[in-house]
């Protein structure tokens, strides 16, 4: 069995130090990273567990580097976070120098809803990585690029405090609309394992992955949460959707200091709108994969 080289930035945040992680897990796996000097030691563990260095600034290494980091690479992961000069102008020079070593596959920081769905505008992220996949399937060339879409991350942080659906001190779950449109869910883990699966893969793939490990409504988020935890939650509607367009377009008008604040509400609108609900979910594609539903995370 021939080993594969998986090469990965952006292992010193969050996901992408799980998606090397899971890579790590394989026997015919070499792991390689491109890392900050200054950001080496976040990364300490997965060194000492047989990961590659390659140092430099993700954005503004020399071609030289870049090439050196994905030469001989057979998938090529990109778990970056930013703006669109990383977004963009860095995935992008990340593809080229992918292309002109040979590599197989890359997999982009895409990582949401599927946002080839969205009109421009509705989310400002989105549109970032959008604009990206569209200059990748211009440039790729024999790259197979493939965007993993995994909905909204099933995570504490993220509905307790980035959408701040559900409120546990205050014991209260929060909603825009009627709530009556299923959202796609994927925990960080899971998000991860189908990655990593993705970039070990000898067949291929498609332009995108669509993975999820559970799809509920609202009331259904809130019956798995009073489930798992014995606790009662009060609903407070908030408002329709047309009032949550309406509360974007005034922190918009507020100027970039609210970038944070209108971008969490973009990504709520689209969930309870529909927008960038997944289609047929490739789950089946890696049975040995169980991903974790909402009842069963809130439950740990």
């Amino acid at each position: 069995m021939s080993t594969k080289v998986i090469a990965v930035v952006g292992a010193s945040g969050h996901l992408g130090g799980l998606i090397a992680d899971e890579v790590l897990a394989q026997s015919d796996a070499q792991l390689r990273l491109l890392v900050r000097p200054e950001s080496r030691a976040k990364v300490a563990d997965l060194e000492s567990r047989g990961a590659q260095i390659v140092e430099g600034v993700f954005g503004a290494v020399s071609d030289d580097t870049l090439a050196a980091f994905t030469a001989g690479a057979t998938t090529v992961v990109s778990a970056v976070q930013g703006g669109p000069d990383v977004i963009v102008d860095g995935q992008a020079a990340l593809l080229r120098a992918a292309r002109s070593v040979g590599v197989r596959r890359l997999i982009p920081s895409t990582f949401t809803l599927d946002l080839f769905k969205l009109r421009p505008g509705r989310i400002v992220a989105a549109d970032w990585r959008r604009q990206f996949a569209e200059l990748a399937d211009a440039e790729c060339g024999e790259v197979e690029v493939v965007h993993v879409l995994c909905g909204s991350f099933l995570a504490r942080d993220v509905l307790f405090d980035f959408h701040r659906i559900i409120d546990p001190v205050e014991r209260t779950a929060y909603v825009w609309g009627d709530g009556e449109q299923p959202v796609d869910y994927t925990t960080w883990d899971d998000t991860a394992r189908y990655t990593a699966a993705a970039a070990l893969d000898d067949n291929s793939i498609g332009r995108v992955l669509p993975i999820a490990g559970d799809r509920v409504d609202f009331r259904g988020l809130v019956a798995a949460y009073e489930k798992a935890t014995g606790t009662a939650l009060r609903v407070e509607r908030l408002g329709s959707l047309a009032d949550l367009d309406d509360r974007i377009t005034e922190l918009q008008a507020g100027g970039p200091g609210n970038f944070l604040e209108f971008l969490k509400l973009m990504y709520l609108r689209a969930n309870l709108a529909g927008e960038g609900k997944l289609d047929a979910l490739a789950n089946d594609r890696y049975p040995s994969i169980r991903p974790t539903t909402v009842e069963q995370y809130l439950t740990v």
